[in-house]
């Protein structure tokens, strides 16, 4: 199957911003049929030629062959390696200067949110209000997410590892959206193992990982809907994972779930907010805290995301010795 990914040409040609003769995976094609014609002429020519000079100048055509065309992929990569890191620097400057002014605007409305509180102000103009507030909240997180892209792809997104209850989080998860969960009269059932241990990694991102999946279920879910989440240990590791009734996803985008910006056909035609990052955000945490993160959906059915995440060793270690 990777082998027919990578001659899809004109795929790359659209993922790469190239024209189709310009991709990496034509240059090579060209490149290996001419390095057999080539081949193919090197030894009709040494049967019918004993001069040892054509056959230096036919092994010397091969060799300038081979190097323009692989010259000509280089470029092409490195052109696009520093086309990836300019676009990585300037969401990142451009996310940075962005969150100031955005945090101010927040921080005002909810100012001006609080100083009228007591005092008479119009339906309209607290709803005005509101809305400032709401959307700038968006924004704000929006550009959190665009920085937290732009870190991962530089390699400088911070994780921290420490001793963490992932039953708290998934609790603490679960209240914060459950005026929602009332008002869409969704089902959500969470079952954990009685004596859940502490994992090994970043509350603040593992939060973030949690809350993006569970809102992720809520957003695909239709009204009187059911989502099931689940906590248990197995092995060395604690397994999340959270089921749900929604849309699912078709199964040839399934390749493409954690890609950067993705959203599948079958979700945009519900018109759901979202950026197609979080995804590829969760992804990228939970591998750097040496989990994994998988899924299993059906169209029209619904999806189960899962990810592993490491037992704290020092739990480990005193469960060893409590043992002994």
């Amino acid at each position: 199957m990777w082998f027919v990914n990578d001659l899809n040409l004109k795929k790359q040609a659209r993922d790469l911003g190239v024209k189709f003769w310009q991709t990496p995976g034509f240059l090579f094609i060209i490149l290996g049929l001419l390095t057999i014609i080539i081949m193919t002429a090197t030894y009709y020519i040494s049967r019918n030629y004993d001069s040892p000079e054509m056959l230096i100048a036919v092994e010397s055509l091969v060799v300038i062959v081979i190097l323009i065309v692989g010259n000509s992929v280089i470029s092409l990569v490195e052109q696009i390696i520093k086309l990836n890191r300019m676009k990585s620097e300037f969401v990142s400057v451009a996310s940075h200067q962005l969150r100031t002014p955005l945090s101010a605007i927040r921080w005002e409305a909810e100012l001006l949110l609080s100083k009228f509180r007591k005092e008479k102000i119009g339906s309209k103009q607290r709803q005005s209000i509101e809305n400032i507030s709401t959307l700038s909240g968006k924004m704000t997180r929006l550009v959190n997410d665009l920085l937290d892209v732009a870190r991962i792809d530089q390699g400088r997104l911070i994780i921290k590892k420490m001793p963490v209850n992932i039953v708290a989080i998934v609790e603490e998860s679960l209240a914060e959206i459950n005026a929602i969960i009332r008002i869409r009269h969704i089902e959500v059932v969470f079952k954990n193992e009685k004596k859940i241990p502490l994992v090994f990694g970043d509350p603040e991102k593992l939060r973030m990982v949690v809350e993006n999946l569970l809102n992720n279920s809520i957003k695909y879910t239709a009204n009187h809907g059911k989502i099931e989440l689940k906590l248990l240990k197995k092995n060395d590791f604690v397994i999340f994972s959270i089921k749900d009734n929604g849309v699912g996803i078709p199964a040839e985008q399934h390749n493409r779930v954690f890609d950067k910006f993705f959203r599948s056909d079958n979700v945009v035609k519900y018109q759901t907010e979202g950026t197609g990052l979080g995804l590829y955000i969760a992804k990228n945490i939970i591998e750097q805290l040496k989990g994994k993160i998988w899924f299993d959906s059906v169209e029209g059915l619904g999806s189960i995301f899962s990810f592993s995440i490491p037992v704290n060793r020092k739990t480990k270690q005193k469960r060893c010795l409590d043992n002994f």
